[in-house]
């Protein structure tokens, strides 16, 4: 069973079972920017965020997938389920040997769930669309091996399409249509404010790729 590995030998050990996962579309590559408005409302609304926060607890995951394209200078793949469904994910630093990932592959993907660190209401007449980044450290809650990485955040206004407030998970539909599942930071407050279909300004880290194996034939 091949590996990819990290700077500092194999990357992760031997898998527990799992489930595969459900269809989750995700974000095409970031287009277009927040009109002025936006942006201001960005700048307020996550002001009250300290500029330094301890590292971010993602839930980590494994998911069957073939790959669908892999761009090795931006350090982004897109990865497709059994359904067909796509996924877009950032790849880990620690993995120094993307070139050898190439479409067509199929992987188990060890991955940080996209967490969201900032909500709120949109304001009034904010067009959809994304913006920003600041860097934030992201820790891997149940990887294979330990993970901490520093990455960026985007700021979107979106639409919310599913939440559930008990496990404070939340489905946006993106600008481009596509959805963007996320994990709400227990320090964002009044989740349960807010339902589907309102229109939100969100801050969130991406998935994050940090471990890739070819499974057993």
């Amino acid at each position: 069973m091949p590996w990819l590995q990290s700077s500092d030998g194999v990357f992760f050990g031997p898998f527990k079972p799992f489930t595969l996962l459900g269809a989750i579309l995700k974000k095409s590559l970031l287009a277009g920017l927040f009109v002025a408005v936006g942006i201001v409302g960005a700048s307020s609304v996550f002001a009250q965020l300290p500029a330094k926060m301890l590292p971010l607890a993602a839930d980590v995951v494994v998911l069957s997938a073939t790959v669908d394209s892999v761009d090795v200078k931006k350090r982004i793949v897109v990865l497709k389920d059994a359904n067909g469904n796509l996924a877009q994910m950032n790849v880990s630093k620690a993995i120094n040997d993307l070139d050898k990932v190439k479409k067509g592959d199929v992987f188990l993907v060890e991955h940080a769930q996209a967490i969201a660190v900032g909500l709120t209401a949109a304001v009034k007449d904010a067009k959809p669309g994304v913006s920003g980044v600041r860097s934030v450290v992201v820790a891997g809650k149940g990887s294979a091996k330990p993970f901490e990485e520093t990455t960026e955040t985007v700021y979107a206004t979106v639409k919310i399409s599913t939440i559930d407030a008990k496990t404070r998970v939340v489905t946006f539909t993106m600008p481009s249509g596509e959805k963007q599942r996320v994990k709400v930071d227990q320090a964002v407050l009044g989740l349960e404010k807010f339902k589907a279909g309102d229109d939100v300004m969100v801050e969130f880290v991406d998935d994050t790729a940090i471990g890739f194996v070819t499974p057993k034939k």
